[in-house]
């Protein structure tokens, strides 16, 4: 393979259709018949990053796991994680998928397709945390995966009337099918698991436009106040308040982007106290108000 493609595993080169895609629609792919690489070259993106592979099997090093990927396998790269791949056992046949969600937002799905879209990549860096950097996904249907894949890939390479139309039919199917598939590694036998913790978690997922008090967590962790708090924010890198925020914005994001509801009702379907409130939590996570992001380019 090019030299210069191995710098694709980086950021698009700059003069190729993906770098130009990623840059004006904030959705690129880019195809790797025989991908190699024989020492690691550690490396991080400001974007989303999606790795399929068609054949083959390559070592894939993250801050914190090291992983074998093998034909069927996806591995969704959440923003600016530290990463590198290397290919010991000969060239890999893969695809990248480069998603700016800045300028190409997450699209409407149907429940539960939507909320678990969310928890597979969230809409915002500043909604990331230590459960969602980076998930290994062996896809259901590795043929059908493949094929939308390249019918992705050939949209982008070609120029003619309705791509962008067929873009975003073909990679809302992608979606569904990613949102699909389990993961390669369940919760239950990851390492540094804490059932405890995920029950608290999963409350808050389900309940996140509710009240939620913290003596509701306490009884169902059967923990004492100060030691939940420690033990998830071990577990998921925040605070109980902090991952309820964010789930609520998760969804007001996807609701101003995805419906025409108005912002007073998204607020309180969100479970946000009123709408002073609202347009704080937002503008301070996310540095525009309800409305501004509904209208950014």
């Amino acid at each position: 393979m090019p030299r210069e493609n191995l710098h694709l595993t980086k950021s698009p080169a700059a003069k190729s259709k993906a770098a130009h895609r990623l840059q004006s629609d904030g959705l690129a792919f880019d195809y790797f018949p025989a991908f190699t690489q024989k020492t690691h070259e550690f490396h991080t993106h400001a974007f989303v990053e999606i790795l399929f592979v068609f054949d083959g099997t390559f070592r894939h090093v993250t801050a914190d796991r090291t992983y074998d990927e093998s034909a069927g396998g996806l591995t969704v790269l959440n923003y600016n994680q530290f990463h590198t791949l290397k290919t010991p056992s000969g060239p890999v046949e893969l695809m990248n998928v480069y998603w700016d969600l800045t300028k190409y937002a997450l699209p409407d799905l149907p429940e539960p397709l939507a909320s678990r879209l969310h928890e597979l990549i969230p809409s915002h860096p500043m909604l990331g945390h230590r459960l969602n950097r980076v998930f290994h996904l062996q896809m259901s249907d590795p043929e059908k995966t493949g094929q939308l894949l390249r019918m992705l890939y050939d949209e982008q390479q070609k120029k003619s009337a309705g791509n962008a139309a067929a873009i975003d039919a073909l990679f809302r199917l992608f979606l569904i099918e990613l949102c699909r598939a389990a993961p390669a590694v369940q919760e239950s036998a990851a390492e540094n698991f804490n059932p405890r913790m995920e029950a608290v978690r999963c409350h808050l997922d389900k309940h996140f436009a509710e009240p939620v008090r913290l003596e509701q967590l306490c009884k169902l962790s059967s923990l004492k106040e100060a030691n939940l708090c420690r033990q998830f924010k071990k577990y998921t890198g925040v605070s109980t308040g902090d991952y309820l925020k964010q789930r609520r914005l998760a969804t007001a994001m996807q609701k101003l982007r995805g419906t025409n509801e108005k912002i007073l009702t998204i607020c309180h379907d969100c479970g946000f106290s009123d709408i002073a409130n609202f347009n704080r939590t937002f503008r301070t996570a996310l540095g525009l108000t309800p409305s501004q992001y509904r209208n950014y380019p």
